[in-house]
């Protein structure tokens, strides 16, 4: 027998969130404060903090991140932007 919850939503995946808060940032009126918020209350994220503190642009931040992990930040971008 089907979840009957899950016939009235669809699955939520990770890249959900990553969506609703790309979205969000976008719209936002200060999108560097908002990220500073929400990352605040991220542990994980103190080092991108610090770079950003220190005058690393957030897109080379972002860039070299993916680099790392083997990712090609252009098609990172392309998947969440639609």
């Amino acid at each position: 027998m089907p979840n009957p919850f899950r016939t009235y939503s669809p699955p939520y995946t990770p890249s959900d969130n990553i969506k609703n808060i790309y979205r969000a940032m976008s719209q936002s009126n200060n999108p560097y404060q908002m990220f500073m918020q929400l990352a605040g209350n991220n542990p994980q994220m103190k080092p991108i903090i610090s770079a950003m503190q220190q005058g690393n642009s957030p897109r080379a931040i972002f860039n070299s991140m993916c680099q790392q992990r083997g990712i090609n930040p252009d098609e990172f971008i392309k998947n969440i932007t639609g």
